[in-house]
């Protein structure tokens, strides 16, 4: 260890210096978000059992959706339901968890893969507003109306802590009944995290 370590006063002082600036550095990355820290490895919990409509749904395995990497992304996990198999335009419901190594690499996430920017290319999206009140430390909500006839999407895109979680609805259903839906899911994924 004392091969390392400058022999000058100067060089001391430096060194010393240069790990002071690191420490605060390290600090003020994590120091803003570091209240909103939720249980680690339990994104999984954070899914919803069932879409909340009284229609039945078929749900399909959970699986890793191996999407766009993210930077500071550790595990993601997606539960997806259809109302019709034959005919997947009868209407859609996907839940996404994400965590990340800390609430701070998942509020950079938030902010840079919102659904908004990721689904631009499919048609006209734009932010809408919602009556749900979730705790979550960040939210937003946006409507994709499609270029290619398939219904409007509905997305929630919400963070608790190092959570990243997004809900979409698509497909033939109101516009009313798909808000209702989402509203209602947010406020079940919301109970899920009081629960962790």
């Amino acid at each position: 260890m004392k091969r390392f370590m400058p022999k000058s006063r100067l060089g001391r002082a430096l060194a010393v210096g240069l790990g002071m600036i690191i420490l605060i550095g390290v600090s003020l990355w994590n120091l803003p978000l570091a209240t909103q820290w939720q249980p680690r490895g339990r994104g999984a919990e954070l899914l919803l059992q069932a879409p909340p409509t009284a229609v039945p749904w078929e749900r399909k395995p959970d699986k890793d959706p191996g999407a766009p990497y993210m930077r500071g992304l550790k595990s993601r996990v997606e539960r997806l339901f259809q109302q019709d198999n034959s005919d997947p335009l009868t209407g859609t419901f996907i839940q996404t968890v994400m965590e990340f190594d800390s609430p701070t690499w998942a509020w950079l996430a938030f902010r840079d893969g919102s659904p908004e920017k990721r689904y631009a290319q499919y048609g006209e999206i734009g932010q809408i507003r919602s009556d749900a009140n979730p705790e979550a430390d960040d939210q937003r909500y946006f409507c994709l109306r499609s270029d290619d006839g398939g219904g409007d999407r509905r997305y929630s895109w919400l963070r608790y802590g190092q959570y990243l979680v997004e809900i979409e609805i698509a497909g033939r259903i109101s516009a009313e009944t798909s808000s209702r839906m989402l509203e209602q899911s947010v406020t079940e994924t919301d109970e899920s995290v009081r629960r962790l």
